[in-house]
Order: structure tokens, then C-alpha cells, then sequence
């Protein structure tokens, strides 16, 4: 079940990106080369800012309670637009 809506997601994102070329660009994150198992990627939306991260190998919570790891999308927030190039953008409060 969980590999069906992952495949569902990925399917969703590679259809966005090519209708809006070049959407959604990814990043390989440092130690996607093996280090803890698998691979991370900084996934960001040029258009409206949202960040993921996608991992190779996440811990995952199942419906019934019980952890694993699997591949997994992390929703990291939405940013925003800088004023000059190199600003450097406090978080914002909750």
C-alpha cells in the first residue's frame, strides 16, 4: 500500500514538472552516495517554494503502529523570495 501511493506521488510530480518545465528541481543531499543506506534528495518547487526532501531510507510509521524503514517525502516548508542575491532569510516564527 505504501509503495502505491509513492509511485502515486512520483507519477504526480513528473507530470507537474513536465507540464511546468523545470518546476521542480532536485538536489542529491551530501552522503546520498551510501553513508546510513540510502540515497536523499532536496526536492524544490521554483514556483510556488516548497521544499521536500525525499529518502531512500526513512523510518516509517505503518496504519497498525509498527516502524520500518522505506522510501519516503519529508515536507520541509515553503520559502520565500529573497530581496538581493545572498540575503540571508531568519525563520519565521510559528
Amino acid at each position: 500500500m505504501q509503495k502505491g501511493w509513492m509511485l502515486a506521488g512520483l507519477l504526480v510530480l513528473a507530470s507537474a514538472a513536465q507540464a511546468d518545465d523545470g518546476r521542480y528541481q532536485a538536489l542529491p543531499l551530501a552522503g546520498a552516495d551510501g553513508g546510513k543506506g540510502g540515497g536523499r534528495a532536496l526536492i524544490l518547487d521554483t514556483r510556488d517554494g516548497h521544499v521536500w526532501v525525499w529518502s531512500e531510507n526513512e523510518l516509517i510509521t505503518a496504519p497498525d503502529g509498527r516502524r520500518r524503514y522505506g522510501t519516503g517525502f519529508i515536507y520541509q516548508g515553503k520559502l520565500r523570495p529573497g530581496s538581493q542575491p545572498g540575503e540571508f532569510i531568519e525563520q519565521q516564527a510559528k
